[in-house]
């Protein structure tokens, strides 16, 4: 053999193998809204959750291979964290990062910081709210994610009386994929809440959610 020939058969196994793309983290194409997966860097997606305490729309963009950062609009009609029936609206900026991944399994933490508004009795509330907290996703099948949950949600109620809510919640979610780019699934969380105001007493705190997404 020459001396470029047995160049060339050193090189050409290595120059082939620099061109071919890296493997992909996770799950090939997997996406998830509530069951502890992130959009990736190269999709956007779009979320509807109807349910209690009241129907969110929610746009997530993927910023790297792990983070994905958005904006959801809220409409309630009950008070977050209780089971009491109020008007509202509001905005948070969900902000989600998987902090290890593997092929079936992810650990994702997330933190949402928002306000809300209620009106009730002619009185006007406006309340500032920081949840955080973290989902176990499972890969149950290639159609099929399933997530356990914990979170704190915290908030500041502003006006008139003024106090501080915080409340631990578990949950359980699941998305099925019946094509690529569209999920639907359910999302439940339970709870107390508690507050700083002496005049309150401990509620029941719960969500119940279906969820729809598709991504773009």
């Amino acid at each position: 053999m020459t001396r470029f020939g047995a160049l060339a058969a050193i090189l050409l196994p290595a120059l082939s193998a620099a061109a071919d793309p890296p493997p992909a983290s996770g799950p090939a194409g997997h996406w998830s809204l509530v069951a502890g997966e992130t959009v990736s860097p190269d999709h956007d997606a779009i979320g509807l959750l109807v349910g209690w305490p009241g129907i969110s729309f929610s746009y997530l963009h993927g910023t790297s291979d792990r983070t994905d950062l958005g904006i959801q609009l809220d409409l309630l009609y009950g008070h977050e964290q209780t089971t009491d029936w109020v008007f509202g609206a509001g905005v948070q900026v969900p902000l989600r990062l998987v902090v290890n991944r593997s092929d079936r399994v992810s650990i994702l933490v997330h933190v949402d910081p928002g306000i809300r508004i209620y009106t009730q009795n002619s009185q006007t509330d406006f309340m500032t709210r920081f949840p955080v907290g973290g989902t176990l996703g499972f890969q149950a099948t290639p159609l099929v994610r399933l997530g356990v949950s914990a979170d704190l949600t915290m908030a500041v109620n502003w006006t008139h009386t003024q106090f501080f809510e915080v409340g631990p919640q578990f949950g359980f979610s699941a998305e099925y994929l019946p094509e690529k780019n569209v999920l639907w699934g359910l999302n439940l969380k339970f709870g107390p809440q508690f507050y700083t105001n002496t005049a309150s007493t401990t509620d029941l705190a719960f969500t119940a959610q279906i969820v729809l997404g598709y991504r773009m």
